[in-house]
């Protein structure tokens, strides 16, 4: 619940950075940070140590220490690089990365003490991911530090990016999708599926390692850069094809289930991230870094976003609900139109990643009107979490998912 309420939070300061802008201190970049180092780092730390905690049977440990030190710390890194004190940007960035750090140890525990943890590989998996946000943030640090420039800063920012979004966010999720996004679906997850992304997650986020350590020497330039950008790109393509098996197992699951309120956001989250992650293999192999633009707004939106709504939307009832009856009305309410919010979402995304790749003034307009959309969707969801529900205790059940479970026993 605090790293809920902390991601809420961050959430309403990306969305006031977004509106306002260069007006604002750091602009469009403490927007995304906001995002990145608030909203999805503190859902990944919760989530981790939840997850992690269920598959290995571990004892639960509360992360809420963890959570403020990472909160404090990503506070101090992002007004440090807003008001250029570098003090404050290096003490924010050390405690981030130990609470970071801390986490993976509590993972590590937690694994190397399961017995026979059919998804022990999971956790495995988170591991690697906490490990990925490291060198992502020494990237950012040096960055902001000053220490890079010149072309090995360019190379340092695209290395940053895809070992932070892709690694720390991305890996995070693929993992998470291959138990957890049948459980959203409310339906069951194809036998072999998870045996497969066993094998096919371990190569791919050994891929996105080599990736990022190849993307980061692109710095050199010449000929020799662009030998390193292309297998950089190939590096790149064993992720690719790890999110294609794992997404693909868990979009079929999707579509064989009848009623849950999150059924077509995971089936459309599992449809985007494939199909990111090739573009960027595409967009790296021929240096087209004009697009990254495009496709940040869709990783973030069509996957990260998308999928915490979905997950919000499953976990707000339990949450919320006082009563095994008020938990069934917020259930229904989330059911309601479900399917039009999800293509309404959608639709405004890809008008989004339209505009940012097309500019000029139909881009312009294709912008408004996609956030707009998008904008239309998340504040859906918030109210339908957030507004209160007064029901009788032994009132009758109402959304299609109780019913359904009492009918069929």
């Amino acid at each position: 619940m605090p790293a809920v309420l902390l991601a809420v939070a961050f959430g309403i300061a990306v969305v006031v950075w977004a509106v306002g802008g260069e007006r604002l201190p750091g602009g469009r970049w403490l927007a995304v940070h906001l995002f990145t180092l608030g909203v999805l780092s503190n859902l990944v730390l919760a989530f981790s140590d939840h997850f992690g905690t269920t598959l290995t049977r571990s004892p639960a440990t509360s992360p809420t220490a963890r959570l403020v030190l990472a909160d404090v710390g990503a506070a101090a890194m992002l007004v440090g690089v807003v008001q250029g004190r570098r003090v404050l940007l290096a003490a924010g960035a050390t405690a981030l990365t130990a609470a970071v750090m801390w986490s993976w140890w509590q993972l590590r525990g937690m694994r190397t003490q399961a017995v026979g943890a059919r998804f022990a590989w999971i956790v495995r998996a988170y591991e690697r991911a906490h490990g990925m946000f490291v060198h992502g943030a020494l990237l950012g640090v040096l960055m902001g530090l000053g220490v890079l420039s010149g072309p090995w800063y360019v190379s340092a920012r695209i290395a940053h990016l895809h070992v932070n979004v892709l690694g720390w966010g991305g890996l995070t999720l693929l993992a998470t999708l291959v138990f957890f996004g049948p459980t959203l679906a409310r339906t069951r997850i194809e036998p072999g599926a998870d045996d497969r992304a066993a094998v096919v997650l371990r190569h791919g986020a050994t891929g996105l390692s080599i990736a990022t350590l190849l993307l980061l020497a692109t710095g050199v330039g010449g000929v020799l850069g662009i030998i390193v950008r292309c297998l950089a790109a190939v590096a790149l393509g064993a992720l690719a094809w790890a999110a294609t098996a794992t997404c693909g197992a868990v979009v079929r699951a999707g579509l064989r289930s009848h009623g849950a309120p999150a059924r077509w956001a995971v089936v459309a989250v599992c449809l985007w991230f494939p199909a990111v992650v090739w573009a960027d293999v595409a967009v790296v192999a021929y240096g087209w870094w004009d697009r990254l633009d495009a496709l940040g707004v869709a990783v973030g939106m069509g996957v990260l976003l998308q999928a915490i709504i979905g997950v919000l939307a499953h976990v707000a009832p339990m949450l919320r609900g006082r009563t095994f009856a008020g938990r069934d009305r917020l259930v229904a309410r989330f059911e309601r139109l479900a399917a039009t919010r999800v293509v309404v979402f959608n639709a405004g995304l890809l008008a989004v990643v339209v505009a940012t790749v097309i500019g000029g003034v139909v881009g312009a307009v294709l912008s408004r009107a996609g956030w707009g959309a998008v904008g239309a969707v998340v504040a859906s969801h918030v109210l339908a979490g957030l507004f209160p529900v007064r029901t009788a205790p032994g009132a009758p059940a109402v959304s299609r998912v109780v019913t359904r479970y009492r009918r069929d026993g």
